[in-house]
Formats: C-alpha cells, structure tokens, sequence
C-alpha cells in the first residue's frame, strides 16, 4: 500500500503541467494574503460624490436662490487599505464648496472646494490634490417662471406645387422657470428644423429652443421647461384654387351684384374635404351671409372670416375676405303700411297704439316711385308673446311686425325691423 502511494505522488508530481498548476495556485493565494494584510496600501478613485453649496441664510430672505450646484458632481482619489477601499461609495466623502457666504446678491459665483471623511470608515486618506473639479460655478438669483407661446419655426422641403405641408405642434405653450435675470433674456420659445417628408404624414420629436429679442440662440443651463420636448406632425396635403361666396337673406329674388374680394383663395386639405367642396358645391365656399334689411341705398361693404371645411386651411395668406354691393342705382321710400295681427281673435282682443307704421323701401328708382301701402303686408306677430295671460288680464307688449313685399316688386327689400306696441285682453 504505501509502496502504491508513493507511485502515485510519484507520477503527480512527475508531470510539468501539474507542477505549473500548483505553482500557479500557491503564488496566488500569497498575493492574496499580502494585499490583505495590514501594510498592503491602495489608491481608488470615488466618483459622483454630491458637493454640497450652503446658500446663506440672508440671501434666501431675500428670495434668492442657488441655481446649478444639484447639476454637478465631484470625484476624488483615495489611499488606503484595500479591504477598506472596497467597501467605499460616494456617500462616505463630503465634498463642499468653500466661501458660499459671499452669496449674497445676483451674480455668478466660483467657489473652490474641499472634501472630507463622512462616515464612520477612517482607515484611509483622502488625497486632495486629486479633488476634480476643484471648484464649481454657480448661479444666485430669484426665481420667475413665464409661460411662452412656441414659436413654429419648423421649415419642410417640399417640390411639389400641387402639394402643401402643414406643421402641427403637440403642445403650443412651454411653462419656463430659472433665474430672473436669464428668464427676462428670452423673447420666445421656438422649435426650427428643416424637414423633408418622406410620407404623407412624419411624426419627429423637437428640442425646444431660447430665442432673444433678435432672433439669436440663448445658452441658458440653469432655465428649466415644463416639458423636454414636443413633436411636429407634418401632413402633405393636395391644393385646390376655390371661389368665395356668400348667402342672403331678406333679398330680392333679383339683387345688386355681390363683389366678393378676394373672389378665390387657394386652400390645402384632405383629398375627400377638396372633392367634396367640388363635387357639392361647384368648388364654392360660403363664408357667410348678407342680411338685405341691413343694407340701405349706400355704398356697402361686409367683412367675413375665411371659414373651411374641417381639416382643410388658407395657403394664399388670406384670413378675412370683404362682400361689395354697389349701390349708386338703388333708392329709398317710405311707406305708411297698415298692420295687420297674427292672433287667435276668438281668444284674445288687441288694439294697436298705432295702426300703421313707416316701413323704408330700398329698390331700383322706377320701382320705389310706384310702390305704395296696397304693396306692403305689415303683420304683428303674437306668437308665443301671450303664453302666460291670464284670462281677464291685459297686457302692453312690445311686437315684432314682419314686413313683405308684393311679387310685383322682385327688385326691392325692405330695410330695418319694425315693432308695434299693443294692447291685449284676453277673453
């Protein structure tokens, strides 16, 4: 038996790779011993140590604050036993800045720093001139916060005339807060960027941008938004050339010519709003109406608001459009129309303070010449008016009279509104 264990040994300790092994080994459970011992020393670097800036107590009564120390981190290098330096974080070393008592006022401040053991764990030394960055610079101000308007500066490369791109923004305002004296050099708050679609519809995101009173880009660190972000959606729309009009009401079935400036606009939207103003409408967009018993034999004219079909937009530059009548050849009448009443007699009896009234005539001069009282339907309208008479009650009411014209004067209106006061029993 021991004869075979030596054999064994013999032949283990024969072969160089086992010797190699083992020397491997045993050299590294030496060094491991040594590094561990008390006299084995190290350096190490802690990074993302938080440096600590004290602003004073008289400064924060006067409602400043400290802008740019939370952005900033330290970093330092440190000797000692490894076991200890193993165990190390960022937590165990205080990094602070130096002369923050000097933060009194408004201004830009460089302060040097220093750093010192924060924690129980001792048995290492901070090496000080491996302290990075050795000072810091901040910022002392008051705080203001000021909502913007975003300025879509957004420029899409498109060559297609018979295409347009409209850029919409996720959010049209941006909340901004930081120091006073930076808030106050914005003018606007934009997002620029030239863009070339590669599909009917590109979604991307954009960095807000500062902007000064000329336009320039502002460098501001310590100005903060609301929101990182926002995102353009550009949409590729066809064009169509459309024709303005507008309706009427209480005209004649033969009126003055309505002039419409500008007569056609040229507008971007979605091809099935484009066909559908088209096919519905004779490629005619109404933008409003003309109400006849408010023009007199005078020189007329009447502002609109451009209103489209949803999803569609002006590209010509127009928002208002203006409707012309020319007047030079019409007149004016007067004429002393008997009122009639529109009443359930059976129920109710009325007599009028007056029984007729003044209604003007506006038409052409042949026709205002001939019109007379036989010509016009003056009816005093009670409808709804006497819902809540009482039997036996009566009532002064103030009621409408809607004035017509015979068919024989097709070329004429009658101009303004008209009410009668009356007096009512009901029986």
């Amino acid at each position: 038996m021991k004869k075979n264990n030596q054999s064994w040994l013999a032949r283990f300790f024969s072969h160089d790779i086992t010797l190699l092994v083992l020397a491997f080994v045993l050299a590294f459970v030496a060094w491991f011993v040594i590094s561990m011992s008390e006299e084995s020393e190290d350096t190490k670097t802690i990074t993302d140590i938080p440096i600590l800036v004290e602003l004073p107590d008289t400064a924060k009564e006067d409602g400043l604050e400290l802008y740019g120390a939370d952005d900033q981190k330290a970093s330092v290098e440190v000797k000692g036993n490894r076991a200890i330096l193993g165990s190390l974080t960022a937590s165990d070393i205080q990094v602070t800045a130096n002369q923050s008592s000097s933060m009194i006022s408004v201004g830009s401040y460089t302060l040097s720093l220093s750093a010192r053991q924060n924690s129980v764990k001792t048995n290492y030394t901070i090496i000080k001139e491996k302290l990075s960055p050795s000072t810091i610079s901040v910022y002392v101000d008051k705080e203001k916060q000021q909502e913007f308007d975003i300025d879509n500066q957004i420029t899409v490369n498109l060559n297609d005339s018979n295409h347009y791109a409209s850029v919409a923004l996720s959010k049209s305002k941006v909340l901004v807060s930081g120091p006073e004296t930076h808030v106050n050099q914005i003018a606007s708050v934009a997002v620029i960027d030239t863009i070339t679609p590669k599909s009917q519809t590109t979604t991307v995101n954009e960095d807000l941008v500062f902007l000064d009173e000329n336009g320039e880009k502002l460098y501001l660190p310590y100005v903060k938004t609301d929101i990182g972000t926002v995102e353009a959606t550009i949409t590729v729309l066809p064009i169509s050339e459309v024709s303005l009009r507008v309706d009427t009401l209480n005209a004649p079935s033969d009126h003055p010519d309505i002039i419409i400036d500008p007569a056609t606009v040229k507008i971007a939207g979605p091809q099935d709003a484009l066909d559908s103003i088209n096919d519905e409408d004779d490629n005619k967009v109404t933008i409003g109406s003309l109400d006849f018993s408010k023009i007199k034999n005078e020189g007329y004219k009447q502002k609109f608001d451009i209103t489209l079909p949803k999803g569609c937009k002006v590209i010509s530059g127009e928002t208002t459009a203006t409707a012309y009548i020319d007047m030079n050849s019409y007149y004016s009448t007067t004429v002393n129309a008997k009122i009639t009443s529109k009443i359930d007699s059976s129920k109710y009896t009325v007599e009028f303070a007056s029984g007729n009234i003044e209604v003007t005539v506006i038409g052409p001069e042949d026709q205002t010449d001939s019109i007379s009282a036989s010509d016009l339907t003056a009816v005093a309208d009670f409808s709804g008016l006497l819902d809540d008479v009482k039997s036996g009650s009566a009532v002064s009411i103030s009621v409408p009279v809607k004035v017509s014209l015979s068919e024989d004067y097709d070329n004429c209106w009658v101009f303004g509104s008209y009410t009668v006061t009356a007096n009512v029993t009901k029986k």
